[in-house]
């Protein structure tokens, strides 16, 4: 057993193939029927069992498959003759066959092995089937001589370092091409031989020649030339599109996602359009969300299942592995397109609770800023004394027309939110009202207006409040800073900068400070954020042009 195991491990493939085909040729050539070919037979069978490439060699038999294995070699023993062996070389054919292209190291050993099992085809089974006069005479021992080499120099032949995986090893089409041109040829040489008369060897050359002639002819066919694609491309164009053309499926999907608007409509039109293909017989789709049916039910149906979607698609005939795999293939895409369309509609839901709550946190943050101008008033008012009536007077006469308008303005964004409307005016009025709104502040302006644009109120009132509320309340905890509001206009374009000589934003508010709603200790943290989304939208931009200790600075300009 050791010898046995040490020669399984190492695979020596090209010597067990070797001493196989010398068995089986000395078991035809040598009194074939008598006891020592049996015996041979069973020597081949035995190495052929060790060579085979389609079940691990390691790999242990059952007792079932013993005793079938066992069962099938004795019946093959007991009722050899010429037409069983013919049927075992045609099976070695294919095998063969299909193994040349499994392994490049070991593409010209097997080459040499299918000449071999073909010539003794050839040679030795169809002329003892049927009883030629070739089979009897010299030259046809001289070639049983001679194919023995074949054998005599396999043996010696190294084996490759590469290995194949056993489930990989053996192309079965090929293989399966493969032994039926070996049929082809076999019953085409005896038909050529009864019909011209010829003889047996003159009538298997005439049938290798025009099997050559008729590859040659499919190879030059199947090569695209000028103005022809080659039947090549329109066998694999008939693989890919079985019952409808891949790319005209690819569309009509495509044109359902962008027609349809929700998810169960889509699916629903996609099931339609599946049940109309010629082999389609009906479908069934189930999801979390729908159910339905289209067609008819037969008892040929495959099932897709992904995730929660499954659909059950019944055919007309038969389902196929390239048929299931095509109609897989098929709802692949309708799955694809049908998460989409969900992923959109959350997507949809998303975008309008964003809109609601962006509405919301600015129309918020306004308010805020109004309900502060307003505690400044009241507590101006409750401060004042009789002899001030007069410039409370003024200083209402200032905030509230202010206050009634920026309210109007809220109210008419939470009435209508998708419509932006924004009230122009003469910057000059503009800066003016500021000033007058902001005169006991303790706040420094400067202006230098060497033109009067038309500028949109709205942004300039909004991006100026929540420079100033943020400067003020920085304020509280730094008493000594100075705040200072610039001005300039030059050439129809206005700038407007806020900045004030305390401490520094720090660098991760910096850095998201009109990306994103920001951490505040006193606010939403949201007011720059909409104002700058705000100001891109009017074709400004805000930044912060200077972030530096006793140093800091916003700029409002046009892009």
């Amino acid at each position: 057993m050791a010898p046995l195991g040490f020669l399984l491990n190492k695979r020596f493939e090209h010597q067990i193939l070797a001493l196989m085909l010398a068995s089986l040729h000395l078991a035809l050539w040598w009194d074939f029927g008598s006891a020592l070919s049996r015996s041979l037979i069973l020597a081949h069978l035995g190495l052929f069992l060790m060579w085979q490439p389609l079940w691990r060699r390691e790999q242990r038999l059952n007792w079932q498959g013993s005793v079938v294995f066992i069962i099938a070699t004795l019946a093959f023993i007991i009722w050899m003759d010429w037409g069983l062996m013919t049927f075992w070389l045609l099976m070695l054919t294919a095998i063969v066959g299909g193994r040349v292209t499994a392994r490049r190291g070991s593409r010209y050993a097997y080459l040499m092995t299918l000449v071999f099992l073909v010539s003794e085809i050839l040679v030795a089974c169809i002329p003892s089937i049927m009883e030629l006069q070739f089979a009897r005479n010299e030259a046809w021992r001289m070639l049983g001589y001679g194919l023995f080499i074949v054998p005599a120099t396999l043996f010696f032949v190294p084996d490759p370092k590469e290995t194949t995986e056993p489930e990989k090893s053996v192309d079965f089409l090929y293989g399966l091409t493969v032994s039926l041109l070996t049929c082809i040829l076999a019953m085409g040489s005896l038909l050529s031989m009864y019909i011209t008369g010829a003889h047996y060897p003159v009538a298997v050359i005439q049938t290798i020649l025009a099997i050559a002639l008729f590859l040659l002819a499919i190879s030059w066919l199947w090569t695209p030339l000028a103005g022809f694609s080659g039947l090549g491309q329109l066998w694999e164009r008939y693989l890919q599109n079985i019952g409808t053309p891949f790319e005209a499926w690819l569309g009509r999907l495509a044109e359902l996602a962008q027609g349809e608007q929700t998810p169960d409509a889509f699916l629903e039109s996609a099931i339609g359009q599946l049940v109309e293909l010629p082999w389609v017989s009906g479908a069934t789709w189930v999801s979390e969300e729908c159910q339905g049916e289209s067609g008819k039910t037969t008892p040929s149906l495959f099932r897709f299942v992904d995730e929660d979607l499954e659909v059950t698609v019944y055919a007309h005939r038969s389902v196929g592995t390239a048929l299931r795999l095509h109609g897989q293939l098929l709802l692949q895409l309708v799955a694809h397109f049908y998460r989409a369309k969900q992923r959109e509609e959350v997507l949809t839901r998303s975008a309008r609770l964003q809109a609601v709550y962006e509405t919301g946190a600015r129309i918020t943050h306004d308010i805020k800023n109004l309900l502060q101008s307003l505690q400044t008033t009241t507590a101006a008012m409750q401060a004042g004394k009789a002899d001030d009536d007069a410039e409370l007077r003024a200083l209402i006469a200032r905030q509230l027309p202010h206050v009634n308008k920026r309210l109007q303005l809220a109210l008419d964004k939470l009435q209508a939110p998708e419509k932006e409307a924004m009230v122009e005016g003469p910057l000059s009025d503009w800066w003016k009202s500021l000033q007058e709104r902001n005169i006991d502040a303790g706040i420094q302006f400067e202006s230098d207006l060497g033109s009067d644009p038309t500028v949109p109120l709205d942004l300039f009132d909004s991006v100026a409040e929540n420079l100033l509320e943020n400067a003020r309340s920085k304020r509280q905890s730094e008493p000594s800073i100075t705040i200072s509001v610039h001005l300039e206009a030059r050439n129809g374009a206005a700038r407007l900068r806020v900045s004030d000589n305390g401490s520094c934003i720090d660098s991760d508010t910096a850095r998201n400070l009109f990306r994103s709603p920001v951490d505040s200790s006193d606010g939403l943290g949201i007011g720059l954020y909409q104002a700058a989304r705000q100001a891109q939208q009017w074709g400004y931009e805000l930044t912060l042009t200077a972030n530096r200790p006793q140093d800091v600075s916003f700029d409002l300009k046009p892009v």
